[in-house]
């Protein structure tokens, strides 16, 4: 679509079924950014900590009002919202017109599951 991608990722972790739900909703909150904000550029910010992970989707954008979203539009309905309720995540997005949007998607890890440093080889 033309827009560029600044990427952050702070941590690391193994996947699991819900945090590939999660990245397949980031995907698609990306892909709506860079199809409808009308922003040169988008950032994507992921965060591992010990028993959460967190995306941020954010633009400078447009904006929309998520309340006047229908829920005919599956993009935001199942794509985003419905594969992280699937896997016990949660969504927030933040936006408003000429505001742009903020989708944060956060996860649950699971127990027991170790945080690899970026050091360790």
């Amino acid at each position: 679509h033309g827009v560029a991608v600044e990427i952050v990722v702070v941590g690391d972790c193994d996947l699991d079924d819900g945090l590939r739900a999660m990245l397949a909703a980031g995907r698609e909150a990306a892909v709506h950014a860079a199809k409808w904000s009308g922003a040169p550029s988008l950032a994507l910010f992921g965060e591992v900590e010990e028993q959460t992970v967190s995306l941020f989707v954010r633009d400078r954008g447009i904006g929309f009002d998520p309340a006047v979203v229908t829920d005919d539009r599956k993009g935001i309905a199942e794509s985003i919202r419905g594969r992280m309720a699937r896997q016990g995540g949660t969504v927030a997005i933040r936006s408003g017109p000429g505001a742009g949007t903020e989708v944060a998607l956060s996860m649950h890890r699971e127990p027991g599951r170790r945080i690899r440093s970026s050091a360790a080889t």
